[in-house]
């Protein structure tokens, strides 16, 4: 596996073809529909059309599903794929609460960071945990985080 900017080349091997025997695919990991920026541009008015009409024909389906699967979907016989541009922040200075709380808090230079927004999306305790950050980056409270355990449970 080689890991590329936030996603990687996965191979898939297939000993019986011989020298051609490897396949790389790119895997990324689903952009989170509750923390993105979108530009009004032709193309991010066609994913927002579509994505807001799925729900309508599927509704059991999952907004952040359905939002990578139109954005990242390629075009084929029968489906013509969008072409909006899509770019990746660094995901330490966007965060979310899984890498703010399994891995920021306690590495001793990425504390240090100061992050551009918070997402608490991971969590359940959402009050307590958004009441902490506020406490840790505004107020500078740095035992502020220190109570939360990495996941949900206590």
């Amino acid at each position: 596996m080689v890991i590329i900017a936030y996603g990687f080349d996965e191979l898939f091997e297939e000993p019986s073809m011989g020298w051609a025997k490897t396949s790389h695919s790119i895997r990324n990991w689903l952009y989170n529909s509750g923390l993105f920026y979108i530009r009004p541009t032709i193309p991010s008015i066609e994913l927002s059309d579509r994505v807001f009409g799925r729900p309508l024909k599927e509704p059991e389906a999952w907004d952040k599903l359905l939002f990578n699967e139109e954005l990242f979907s390629p075009s084929h016989p029968g489906y013509n794929g969008l072409h909006a541009s899509k770019r990746t922040m660094d995901f330490y200075l966007f965060l979310n609460s899984k890498v703010l709380f399994r891995t920021v808090r306690k590495d001793a230079n990425l504390i240090k960071t100061k992050p551009v927004t918070v997402h608490i999306n991971y969590h359940p305790d959402k009050l307590a945990r958004m009441k902490a950050v506020m406490e840790f980056y505004m107020d500078g409270n740095l035992d502020a985080l220190k109570p939360f355990p990495d996941g949900s449970e206590w």
